[in-house]
This record gives structure tokens, sequence and C-alpha cells, in this order.
């Protein structure tokens, strides 16, 4: 099967999203698709950073990386991104197109594309329950009561025209269904472990991920995100600090500069009990093997694959109530501890439990993981979700 994805953002831009959408297309690659990825050339989210464009082979995915500018004004549809280029690709020949993220210019063009050379499409949706409500409220100014609008009126068609709108938590699906209106939502978890990259770390790997953070010896806690204050870790800052004993590492990439920056300034009387960094993705997941718990206090996402890589490390994982795929599905047993969003008291209360975490609880989580949350289950899944959408298309009258 021919299949093209079509995102703003592929590695080496690095987010959640990103990260699925990379794994994904190399699973289905290794399985004998022909896959494309159309995007931008861009390095980061904030989109200060531009590679080469032109057309590359990469994990066996063919990569079209296309010129691309930003809208040079606040826009409150939040189509940010141009891409001409994306105009023309959308007619190429395809068994299965897959628009990630919207609203979008690229959304619009596909959709138009399957009108005048009919094809199956997919819409691939990394939005939270709570962002919709935020969205279709229109509260906070004239912009986002023109958001609310264009989403009630235009986005809700829209989206009600591909052959399945994947949604990424049962929160999400659920809003979709009932804030929009929607019948062609599933439930489709992205993010996934691969095992065999963590099944190969060794002892020495571990040591030398320790040694670059700064955190040599005894046990700390692990927020292994990007710095942005969606992820939370002013609340992380503050629920240590009265605990002498608790040592934090903040790993990821800076996505907010002004954030980053006061988040320093709030560590400074910590020392280092508290520190800040970014390592190659090896050294990277060697130190969540090295971890005491991996926690991830997000003020809102929907699913946080930091956190099944914590769970597969066997670590022990503490992880806000606010992403929503971890509070409504995979955390629901005894596999990990949830704590009330922004609630300082509640996250050092679990951090505390965390570290007492029975082996039970552990070895739980890592099996939850190896039968749910690998590359190999989880794009099992989205070819299922694939062939169904292929077999609506043939039976959909045109």
């Amino acid at each position: 099967m021919r299949i093209r994805f079509f995102s703003y953002f592929y590695p080496p831009c690095i987010g959640g999203g990103e990260v699925i959408l990379q794994h994904q297309a190399e699973e289905l690659a290794r399985r004998g698709h022909e896959v494309h990825v159309h995007t931008t050339p861009f390095r980061n989210i904030q989109c200060t950073e531009q590679g080469a464009t032109g057309s590359t082979q990469e994990g066996g995915v063919f990569v079209h990386r296309c010129a691309s500018f930003l809208l040079p004004f606040h826009n409150p549809l939040e189509k940010d991104v141009v891409t001409p280029r994306f105009l023309l690709d959308v007619a190429a020949p395809a068994d299965l197109i897959v628009a990630v993220g919207y609203p979008s210019f690229h959304l619009d063009w596909i959709l138009t594309r399957a009108r005048l050379r009919p094809v199956p499409v997919i819409a691939q949706n990394y939005i939270t329950a709570e962002f919709l409500k935020e969205i279709l409220g229109g509260e906070g100014g004239v912009n986002k009561k023109l958001r609310a609008l264009y989403w009630k009126a235009k986005m809700r068609r829209q989206l009600a025209r591909p052959q399945l709108l994947l949604a990424d938590s049962p929160g999400a699906a659920d809003a979709l269904r009932q804030e929009l209106g929607l019948k062609n939502v599933r439930t489709h978890i992205g993010m996934a472990v691969d095992p065999a990259e963590f099944d190969a770390v060794t002892p020495e790997q571990m040591a030398e991920a320790r040694r670059q953070i700064g955190m040599n010896e005894g046990s700390f806690i692990l927020a292994p995100s990007r710095i942005s204050r969606q992820k939370g870790a002013d609340l992380l800052i503050e629920a240590i600090r009265p605990e002498p004993g608790m040592r934090l590492a903040v790993v990821g990439p800076v996505n907010e500069p002004d954030y980053f920056a006061g988040l320093q300034a709030r560590a400074k009387p910590l020392g280092d009990r508290v520190v800040f960094g970014q390592l190659p993705r090896p050294l990277f997941v060697a130190l969540i093997k090295a971890a005491s718990v991996v926690v991830l206090p997000s003020r809102g996402e929907t699913v946080g694959g930091v956190v099944f890589e914590g769970m597969y490390a066997g670590v022990p994982v503490v992880v806000s109530d606010a992403v929503e795929a971890a509070a409504q599905d995979y955390l629901r047993g005894d596999v990990g501890i949830l704590f009330p969003s922004e609630n300082v008291e509640a996250l050092r209360t679990a951090l505390k439990a965390a570290l007492q975490s029975p082996p039970e609880r552990i070895a739980a989580a890592r099996r939850l993981v190896q039968e749910h949350y690998t590359w190999k289950s989880s794009v099992d899944r989205l070819e299922t979700l694939f062939a169904e959408a292929r077999e609506g298309f043939a039976t959909t009258p045109r």
C-alpha cells in the first residue's frame, strides 16, 4: 500500500507527535508499505531553525521536506505554517492519505483532492478534550472568538469528511463526538516503546548518562520532557523544595526560553539538587533506566509517551491526571500513581509513595507496556484502522 503522511513537523524536529509519526512510518515501511512523509524543513516546533529542503530516504521512508513559511501575523485559526508544495503533493498517487494535526492548510487541500481524485483519508489528531473545550468556548478576546466560530462552522464539517478521525485518548474521542457531533472518531493511542532500545542499555551507559547530567550517585527523580510551562517542571521544583533527600533532573529540549529562565531562578536556592540538560537518545534512554522515579506533571496532554518508557524500564511512574490517556486508560490499574494536576502537595505525596513502590506494581507496569504499548502492537492496531478506512471508502457511494 502506498501511504502518504502530511505533517508540519518530522524529526529532527522533536515532539511527541513527531516521534509517533517517525516510528509509525518506519514500522509501516518495514512491513512492505511504500511510505511517504510530506513535511516542512523546520527543525524545531517554534519554526526558528530550518534545514534543507528536498527528498531523502530515511529509515526506509521517503521524506519530502518542502519550502515553507510562517504567516507574518498572529493567526486566530492557528494555521501558522504555509507549505505551497503540499498543494501539488496531495495530488500524487496514493492508496491512503493521513493528515497529521489540524486545523491546517494541508488538511483543506487533502480534502479538496479527495473530491477530485478520490482516495481514503485519515486525520490523525493530538488535541486534548480540555483544549477542544477551550477552543469552542471562545473565551479571551477577539482572536479566540474567531477561532471558536471557525471550529463550530468549518472544522465541524471538515473533520466529518475523512473516513476516520483518530483521537489519542478516550476523553479526546468522546469530546470530538459530543462537542462536534462527529461519527467517524476512533481512539488510537499512538505512542509506544521500542523494547530493543531499552534492553540494549548497558551499566556503563547508565553511569555515563548519570555523569553527564550531574547525578553520579544516589536516587533521583527524572522529568524527561520538553521544557515548557505545559510540562510543569515548576511544580516539581516546588514539590521537592522542602524534601532535602529529593533530587531532580529535568532533561529535554528547551521550547520556551523565558519559562526556562524562570525555572533556573526558582531552582537556584536548591543548588545541585536540581539539574537541567539534554542528552543524545541512547544516553537519554539509559538515564530513564537509571532513575528512581519518572514523573510527568503536565498541565495537559493526551498520552505522555515518556511514561510508557519509564514503565518498560522498570521505574515507578508519577503522572498528572491532566494526561488524559493515563487518567482514562493505561494507569487505571495499580501500575503507577496519578495526582491532581497543579496540586503541589499531592505531587509531593505521590513522589514519596513512588520511591517506596512495591515490586509488584513495577512488574505489572512493565507487563502492560510489553503487551499493549510496543511499536509493533501500536502499528498492528493502526493497520487495522487503515483497513477499516479503506473498506469504508470502497463501500461509500460517490
